[in-house]
């Protein structure tokens, strides 16, 4: 159980932010509990990511995560979220800079850039619309209400008692926070692991998000759109979303952010598609602009749309 003891500095000092990170981390607990069916809500994104996962994602995150000196279950070794760093690339990058160089580290944040494009990235739209609406929701009443009447409003068993705030968690951990600023961060697989984190000045700690029977929808639909994407069948999910973003100019650091996808992963898929003829760049003053080129245009004017199959079946 965390049990923090939060005075009035803090209280009227509680902000709320997002973490492609930690819900990450989240849901690679969800797979690590689960060795079988994943229950409701997130049986549907746990089928269409557990197929054919790389055999060293399930062996050195999801089958490590069951072990207690993994680093991920390290408070000092996952960073507080911070509103500056609102990408994953942001995060693993803030991850790397802030522990000395390692072979085992180097290797954790490899494979979580790794498994966030097979897991997470085709579905983060989903589930950015969930914490978006959330912390929507937690910010009007934060701002009309109050702190404390927000904090008896949280789901996922946090319990609000000034000045406690308590929630479960895998050991127990009292803490004091004073003059601080408090960071709640609504995750949708909050559900997998509470993560809990402090820095200087700053207290973190996730919370599973109202949204989450929305993201169940969403999800189911994600999943039922890949199965008739003709053009992710043919260049692969992430390469297809690329793709497709393609129509208008734009450059690796805005299709990363626009996509969810890690920067060096949509790097090798613009090498790919340049070197094939699907794509072109060009440098306009300091930043390099990538487009589809005729061949590509017509790639996706063949196969960007669902099947005649698919078409026939939702008319």
């Amino acid at each position: 159980m965390i049990r923090l003891q939060i005075d009035d500095a803090t209280l009227h000092r509680i902000r709320l932010t997002i973490s492609p990170l930690w819900e990450a981390i989240g849901s690679l607990a969800i797979l690590a509990r689960y060795r079988g069916d994943v229950p409701s809500p997130y049986a549907n994104w746990a089928r269409s990511v557990r197929p054919g996962m790389p055999a060293e994602l399930t062996r050195d995150l999801v089958d490590a995560m069951r072990q207690r000196d993994f680093p991920l279950l390290d408070p000092d070794f996952v960073p507080v979220p911070s509103a500056s760093r609102s990408s994953i690339t942001d995060e693993l990058e803030h991850l790397r800079s802030t522990h000395p160089r390692s072979r085992r580290t180097d290797q954790v944040i490899e494979l979580l850039e790794r498994y966030w494009d097979w897991a997470i990235a085709p579905h983060w739209g989903s589930i950015r619309s969930c914490l978006e609406e959330e912390t929507l929701f937690r910010g009007r009443t934060l701002v009309v209400q109050g702190p404390e009447a927000m904090l008896h409003e949280l789901d996922g068993r946090v319990m609000w008692s000034h000045p406690t705030l308590t929630a479960p968690y895998h050991h127990d951990l009292d803490l004091t926070v004073t003059h601080s600023q408090l960071l709640l961060v609504p995750t949708v697989f909050a559900g997998g692991l509470r993560l809990c984190g402090r820095r200087e000045g700053a207290m973190a700690m996730a919370y599973q998000a109202r949204a989450i029977g929305h993201f169940h929808v969403l999800a189911e639909s994600v999943q039922n759109q890949e199965t008739d994407d003709r053009l992710a069948l043919l260049l692969g999910r992430g390469r297809a979303q690329v793709v497709r973003a393609l129509e208008s100019p734009q450059t690796t650091t805005s299709l990363a952010g626009t996509l969810g996808l890690a920067k060096s992963t949509v790097s090798q898929h613009l090498t790919v598609l340049t070197d094939s003829g699907i794509a072109w760049k060009q440098r306009v003053g300091g930043r390099v602009f990538y487009e589809l080129d005729d061949d590509g245009r017509a790639l996706l004017g063949q196969l960007g749309q669902p099947s005649r199959q698919a078409r026939s079946v939702a008319g």
